[in-house]
């Protein structure tokens, strides 16, 4: 299998003698000759959002995060994969400690690798980004912590209790259609509509066919929230900051429902076993800010019915966003895994389907439509449920889970074998009221 080289570097850094298949711009447009840009236009919307810059820390988090994202995006997996997956990728990225970053080299490429289910390798090259401090300074940042704040109920759930419990999170939000006025009504809600960072990555690539899988995606929300948080005034005077990601455990852990669901197939950016790689990093990097997931052994349904604000949630909670598929078809599809998930905690918290009010409706089954109609039982996650739940009742949850959470490699792995399965419960809770099983 042929390896392939990006790079991902600021148009100002000479290129002779650099050897590539892919040279992408750094945190501005691509002029002719490079192969795509991302972080265009990145640093103007901070300065202008947060009035301050944090340190050069935080901006080589931040580019080798954006770096990732536009390689990933750039190597189709079908053109470069034996086996329609696993890529080798070179990346190159420009970043102000060079030194520092090729002595964590071997951590981050491991935790890209979990993270994406690639080979990596990595390059670090000087004479990184460190933008200058923004025209307009403010002279104060007094939010307590960060929170992402992504238009899904998860994240809803966060915001509620974070105000509930008297903190003032600064909120930062990955900017994708069809989520922003979700994003910005969330945080009104709450009292922090002014207290939002709403950012995108940008990336633009110019090939034949990107890849659309982008299990890094992500990466790129969490290194916002960690330059937010090295803004704050509490940051600056000395003390760790808190970035708060709110996720239910059981979709975090992302357990193959199947043998044949592979755990790369999932997305795996609030796995405990990579925030964890993501805090050693953070750590390694002299950022004091801690990543916490407060409802990593919860799930969806326990988080509603443990909302501090039952009458918030349930008024905002039918407009959230959880689908993977939302933003292309700007509606739930209702037959995927993450729509499973909610269907299910709606069950779990309102006690009927009817208290699911999701709006606008699901597309499947469509207005009218059974559950147990042939054809949603023939959707690929609901079977992949039902022989998931059949696995657990005859086997049990560890024959189930397998070696999909092991000790020596997921914090706390007994609790999380637990919310694996109490978030299989649900959804088996969920196919038995629809008259799936």
């Amino acid at each position: 299998m042929d390896g392939m080289r990006v790079a991902v570097l600021p148009n100002r850094i000479g290129t002779a003698g650099l050897r590539t298949d892919a040279l992408l711009s750094l945190f501005e447009g691509a002029p002719a000759g490079r192969d795509g840009s991302v972080g265009t236009g990145l640093i103007r919307e901070t300065h202008k959002a947060l009035g301050r810059s944090p340190n050069a820390a935080a901006w080589d988090l931040a580019a080798v995060a954006l770096a990732v994202i536009a390689a990933d995006r750039y190597v189709n997996r079908a053109a470069v994969s034996e086996d329609g997956w696993t890529r080798q990728i070179e990346l190159t990225v420009s970043v102000t400690d060079p030194a520092r970053w090729t002595a964590m080299s071997p951590a981050v490429r491991e935790m890209l690798g979990f993270l994406t289910g690639d080979v990596w390798s990595l390059v670090f090259l000087p004479d990184g980004v460190q933008p200058r401090p923004p025209a307009r300074v403010v002279g104060h940042r007094p939010e307590t912590c960060v929170s992402l704040l992504s238009g899904g109920l998860d994240s809803l759930i966060g915001a509620i209790d974070l105000a509930a419990a008297g903190e003032r999170p600064l909120f930062v939000s990955n900017r994708v259609r069809g989520d922003c006025s979700k994003q910005a009504n969330f945080a009104g809600a709450v009292g922090a509509r002014h207290h939002v960072l709403s950012l995108n990555h940008n990336a633009r690539v110019r090939c034949h066919a990107p890849e659309i899988s982008q299990r890094p995606r992500s990466l790129a929300f969490l290194a916002f929230g960690v330059i937010a948080a090295a803004t704050l005034d509490r940051y600056l005077a000395g003390e760790v900051v808190d970035l708060v990601v709110p996720e239910n455990g059981f979709i975090s852990l992302n357990v193959p429902l199947t043998h044949l669901r592979a755990g790369s197939l999932s997305t795996r950016t609030t796995h405990p076993r990579f925030l964890a790689a993501l805090q050693a990093v953070i750590d390694g990097l002299g950022l004091r800010v801690r990543l916490i997931n407060p409802y990593r052994h919860k799930t969806k349904g326990e988080m509603m019915l443990e909302c501090a604000d039952q009458a918030l949630v349930s008024r905002l909670a039918p407009n959230s966003m959880s689908c993977g598929r939302g933003g292309r078809i700007n509606r739930h599809c209702g037959q995927c895994l993450p729509c499973l998930v909610r269907r299910s905690a709606f069950l779990r918290h309102g006690g009927t389907l009817a208290a699911d009010t999701t709006s606008p409706p699901y597309l499947h089954p469509g207005p009218g439509g059974a559950f147990t109609s042939p054809e949603f039982s023939r959707y690929d996650d609901v079977m992949q449920c039902l022989a998931a739940i059949d696995t657990l009742d005859r086997r049990g949850g560890r024959r189930w889970i397998g070696s999909a959470i092991p000790a020596s490699t997921v914090p706390e792995a007994e609790a999380c074998r637990e919310v694996a399965v109490r978030g299989l419960l649900e959804i088996k809770a969920f196919m038995r009221a629809a008259g799936l099983l």
